[in-house]
């Protein structure tokens, strides 16, 4: 079952709007290096934009953010909760935060219906710690 991430829409529009002005400043002004730099950049903030998202499979919890995977299996999470914090955050909003610690690691996402998302993991994940959910 496959989740989209929560999109903060006036962080997105700030920096959208950041990247696309210093594209276009260094088209008219800039070094050929200088516009390569801010096309690749502009690049891999679309891939994190438009690739992020989080799937519950039959065995395993993967997150997506960019080029960024992470494939963990369920046996593996020990605690989800609720927080403010941003650990490795691969959410592109600070509301509505969850905190996944497993075995080797700490996530932080921000699916658009966790309720849903969190009533999943228990199905699978019924020994994990839920902490405030």
């Amino acid at each position: 079952m496959y989740f989209p991430p929560n999109k903060d829409l006036r962080g997105g529009l700030i920096t959208w709007g950041i990247m696309l002005f210093l594209c276009i400043c260094a088209f008219f002004h800039g070094s050929r290096f200088l516009q390569v730099i801010l096309l690749l950049d502009l690049g891999l903030y679309a891939w994190i934009w438009f690739g992020t998202g989080y799937t519950i499979t039959d065995d395993s919890l993967e997150v997506k953010f960019g080029p960024y995977e992470k494939t963990i299996p369920f046996s593996k999470i020990l605690q989800i909760k609720r927080t403010k914090y941003h650990w490795f955050c691969a959410a592109l909003s600070s509301k509505d935060l969850l905190e996944i610690k497993f075995k080797y690691g700490t996530v932080s996402i921000s699916p658009v219906d966790s309720s849903l998302f969190v009533n999943e993991l228990k199905q699978r994940c019924p020994n994990a710690g839920y902490v405030g959910l």
